[in-house]
């Protein structure tokens, strides 16, 4: 039997699954909402696992940088992807917690990867040496994940007609039309 909800956010975890696994898809590269001390604070980061059965998304940091402080003090966060070809607009409204990231995962970055989980703490002033100043070693110890627990997928789909659906964990993902 076709469910269209059901097919919708079943295309909205595939897209995310791809995003994992495909460095071109856009969904790899979200935008992570979380909110700091000046208000509102995005940035683009790179999607790392997709977990359906558990409605959770990961991505890496630096332990010392400022999103890592935000989570803490408020660990609501948004989550936003833009995925032109199948025109979807994904807005994801989650709970993040951080977690020592797998030290064989930080062993096997490359090291121009590696050096980002070191050096001076993210967002801080450089000396006049320029932006290579800070290069060095990264420390496995500040490596670190953010797992974000999904509470509602919103999907929009721009095409003719639109449709737009949203679902929340607190409903078992079953999710209902809402006006675009």
């Amino acid at each position: 039997m076709n469910d269209p909800l059901a097919d919708l956010l079943k295309q909205a975890w595939q897209h995310l699954g791809r995003g994992v696994a495909d460095r071109r898809h856009p969904a790899r590269h979200p935008t992570l909402a979380t909110m700091g001390p000046e208000g509102v604070e995005m940035r683009t980061v790179v999607l790392r696992a997709a977990r359906p059965g558990a409605a959770q998304l990961e991505f890496h940091t630096d332990a010392l940088s400022p999103k890592c402080a935000h989570i803490t003090a408020d660990p609501r966060v948004a989550i936003h992807a833009w995925l032109p070809g199948p025109r979807l607009q994904l807005r994801i409204r989650a709970v993040a917690r951080l977690a020592p990231g797998d030290p064989a995962v930080f062993a096997s970055l490359p090291p121009q990867a590696a050096v980002n989980y070191g050096g001076p703490v993210p967002g801080s002033p450089l000396q006049d040496d320029g932006p290579d100043a800070g290069e060095g070693q990264g420390e496995a110890a500040r490596f670190t994940c953010i797992l974000c627990d999904l509470e509602e997928i919103d999907i929009l789909h721009l095409g003719d007609p639109q449709r737009r659906a949203r679902f929340q964990s607190a409903d078992g993902w079953r999710g209902g039309w809402i006006a675009p």
